[in-house]
C-alpha cells in the first residue's frame, strides 16, 4: 500500500465511528482504530492481543484459524453479523453489533466491524420493563372498572324499577315529569355501565364473538322497535333499505350486530332535530359460504367538521365539549363499534358536514346458512319508511329522501312544513315543561329562519327564555313568533 492510500486508509479508521480491528489468519490484532482503542480501554495496546480475547463468545480459534461460535458449535466466520459483547482491558462488557469481513490481503486476514448498542439494548429492556408494568396497570384497572360497575348496576337497576312502579300509579303532571327524568337517567346510567364493561372488556383482550344462526331479516325489526320511541319522540322519520341478494339466515353474532347499529342510530336520532334518518344493508361480497355486509346510517343531524374526525373513535372523547353537557354520554359508543366491527373482520368509515348530517358505514363479514331453500328464495324490495309510527313500504328509496338544501332554504315548501312541523313540537314542549326538547326545537327554528334576521332574532329569544324554563314568558314569545312566522311565510 503507497503512502497516500496509508494515510487515507488511516484518516477513515480513525474518524470512524465504528469499532475497527484488522487481524490475522490465526486471530493476532494487527491494526484497530481510535475508537476501538478509547472503547476497549488499551489505548495504544491493542496490537498482538487475540481477537477472541475481545470478542469471547462470538469468536474462537479452531486449528490454528478464526471461527465464530454459533449455537455452541464453531461454523466459518465469512459474512457474518452477530449480536454479541465486546469486552474490555478492565473485563467489564458492552453490547455489539459485530460483522466480521474475511479479505485475506497480505498485510491482513480480516476485519471485525463493531457498533455499540448498549443504549439501544438498554432503551429496549426498559421499554419491555414499562409494557410489562403497564400492562399490570391496565388489568388493574380493568378489573377495578369490571367490579365497580358490576356494583353501581344493582342499585340503579332498583331505582329504575321503582320509577317504573312510581309512573303506573296516579300523579300531576308535575310527579310523573320527575319521574320520567329519573327513569331516563336511570336508563342513561346503564347505557354508561354497558359501555364500561364492554370497553374494559375489549381493552382486556376478553371480547369474544359468540356467532350461531339467526334470522338477519328478523333481527333488523327488532333493532328498528328498539329505536322507534326515540325517533317517534322527535318526530323524525326512519327508512330501511336491504338489499333481496342478502340471504335470511345467516351465521353471527346477532347480539353484537344490533349493538353496532342501536348505537350508530342511537347517536343519529341524538344529535338530529329534524328530517330522518336512512339504514341501508348491501352484500358486497361472497366467497364460498362468506359473505361481507355493508352498513350504512345516514342523518341529517348537526354534522361533524372535517378537524374534529380524528376524535370520534378515540376513548372517552367527544366531538365537542359542549356536546357532553347537551346530549350526555361517556364518549366509549364508537371506540366500542369500531373494536367490535374489527373484531367481524371488517372497517368503520364516516362522512359528514357540519350542520348537513353524517354517514357512518361499517362492513362485517358472516356466513351464509347453506340450504337449497334458502338460495332459491327471492326477496322483496325491502325498503320501508317508519314515519310517526308506522311503517310503509316504498318502491323508491331516494323519492323519499329529503333535500337538506331545501329545508334551509327560507320559504321553500320543505321549509315551510319542517317550520310548521318544528313549531308544534315547540309548544307541546314548552306547555309539558320538557325544557330539554324545547330548547333543541327553539334552536332547529332558529336554523330554519336564519337568512331572515327578525324571524332569527325572535327564535333567539325564545331560545334564551326556554333555556331559563319560564314557562309563561316562553310562551308569549312563542306567540310572538308564530304571529311573524304567519305574516312573513303562510299568509
Amino acid at each position: 500500500m503507497n503512502t497516500g492510500l496509508e494515510k487515507k486508509w488511516k484518516y477513515l479508521m480513525d474518524e470512524s465511528m465504528e469499532l475497527l480491528i484488522l487481524f490475522s489468519e490465526d486471530g493476532t490484532i494487527i491494526q484497530a482504530n481510535k475508537k476501538a482503542e478509547q472503547e476497549l480501554g488499551y489505548a495504544d495496546t491493542l496490537k498482538d492481543i487475540s481477537i477472541g480475547k475481545i470478542f469471547p463468545k462470538a469468536l474462537t480459534q479452531m486449528d490454528g484459524k478464526v471461527c465464530v461460535v454459533e449455537e455452541e458449535k464453531e461454523t466459518s466466520i465469512q459474512g457474518k453479523s452477530i449480536e454479541t459483547v465486546a469486552y474490555r482491558k478492565n473485563q467489564t462488557c458492552f453490547d455489539v453489533d459485530l460483522k466480521i469481513i474475511i479479505k485475506n490481503e497480505d498485510d491482513f486476514f480480516g476485519m471485525c466491524c463493531a457498533i455499540d448498542t448498549s443504549q439501544q439494548v438498554g432503551a429496549i429492556k426498559d421499554m419491555v420493563k414499562a409494557k410489562e408494568k403497564g400492562e399490570a396497570a391496565t388489568k388493574v384497572r380493568n378489573e377495578f372498572v369490571s367490579n365497580v360497575t358490576h356494583e353501581l348496576r344493582t342499585p340503579v337497576n332498583g331505582i329504575m324499577g321503582i320509577s317504573k312502579n312510581l309512573l303506573e300509579t296516579e300523579l300531576d303532571a308535575q310527579q310523573r315529569e320527575s319521574i320520567n327524568i329519573i327513569h331516563m337517567c336511570c336508563s342513561n346510567m346503564i347505557e354508561i355501565i354497558n359501555n364500561l364493561l364492554d370497553f374494559s372488556k375489549l381493552e382486556a383482550g376478553k371480547f369474544t364473538l359468540e356467532e350461531r344462526e339467526f334470522s338477519f331479516r328478523q333481527a333488523m325489526d327488532k333493532i328498528i322497535a328498539m329505536n322507534m320511541n326515540q325517533i317517534n319522540e322527535k318526530g323524525l322519520r326512519l327508512l330501511l333499505n336491504i338489499s333481496p341478494e342478502i340471504p335470511d339466515r345467516i351465521i353471527g353474532d346477532e347480539l353484537r350486530i344490533t349493538q353496532i347499529l342501536t348505537n350508530l342510530i342511537n347517536n343519529a336520532v341524538k344529535f338530529t332535530s329534524m328530517g330522518q334518518i336512512v339504514v341501508d344493508v348491501v352484500k358486497t361480497m361472497e366467497i364460498n359460504d362468506t359473505v361481507e355486509l355493508f352498513f350504512m346510517v345516514m342523518d341529517t343531524g348537526i354534522g361533524i367538521a372535517p378537524e374534529d374526525m380524528d376524535k370520534l373513535f378515540k376513548s372517552f372523547s367527544q366531538v365537542d365539549a359542549s356536546i357532553t353537557r347537551r346530549f350526555g354520554g361517556s364518549g366509549l359508543g364508537l371506540t366500542i363499534v369500531k373494536e367490535l366491527v374489527e373484531l367481524m373482520d371488517g372497517e368503520v368509515h364516516v362522512e359528514s358536514e357540519k350542520g348537513k348530517g353524517s354517514t357512518f358505514s361499517f362492513s362485517i363479514r358472516v356466513k351464509k346458512v347453506e340450504s337449497e331453500w334458502e338460495n332459491r328464495k327471492a326477496y322483496s324490495s325491502g325498503k320501508f319508511v317508519y314515519d310517526g309510527g308506522s311503517r310503509k313500504e316504498i318502491s323508491d328509496i331516494d323519492e323519499e329522501m329529503y333535500d337538506i338544501e331545501e329545508i334551509y332554504r327560507l320559504g321553500s315548501d320543505e321549509n315551510k312544513k319542517e317550520i310548521k312541523n318544528t313549531m308544534e313540537k315547540l309548544i307541546i314542549c314548552i306547555e309539558m315543561e320538557n325544557w330539554d326538547k324545547a330548547e333543541m326545537f327553539a334552536e332547529t327554528i332558529k336554523k330554519l329562519v336564519e337568512s331572515d334576521k327578525e324571524l332569527k332574532r325572535k327564535a333567539f329569544r325564545v331560545e334564551m327564555t326556554v333555556r331559563k324554563a319560564d314557562g309563561e314568558k316562553a310562551i308569549l314569545q312563542y306567540n310572538e313568533l308564530k304571529q311573524l312566522l304567519d305574516e312573513t311565510l303562510f299568509s
